[in-house]
């Protein structure tokens, strides 16, 4: 289970990766948008699970390091897709 989290991880930053880097291509001016908070969160998620895979090749991180990683990371992107409307409506007031 564990090498089959670590390979789906993978993959998911290479999508993750992609749709990043298709995003700063055709998007003219990110921080003129209303929607930055999106983007910065997304690069946070990046990181994360980029220090997580990092840290599973160097150090060896496995069990509960390596799921508080995970679940980390998740909850980060998890408010990038879903926030946007409680940053929109509850704290910018849009």
């Amino acid at each position: 289970m564990e090498a089959l989290l670590f390979q789906m991880l993978a993959v998911g930053l290479g999508f993750l990766t992609v749709s990043l880097g298709s995003g700063f291509v055709f998007i003219e001016d990110l921080f003129a948008q209303h929607l930055v908070h999106k983007t910065v969160l997304s690069i946070a998620a990046w990181f994360i699970f980029s220090g997580l895979l990092l840290g599973r090749s160097i150090y060896g991180w496995r069990g509960r390091t390596a799921i508080n990683w995970t679940i980390s990371g998740f909850v980060v992107l998890l408010l990038a897709y879903f926030g946007s409307k409680f940053v929109l409506k509850l704290i910018l007031h849009r």
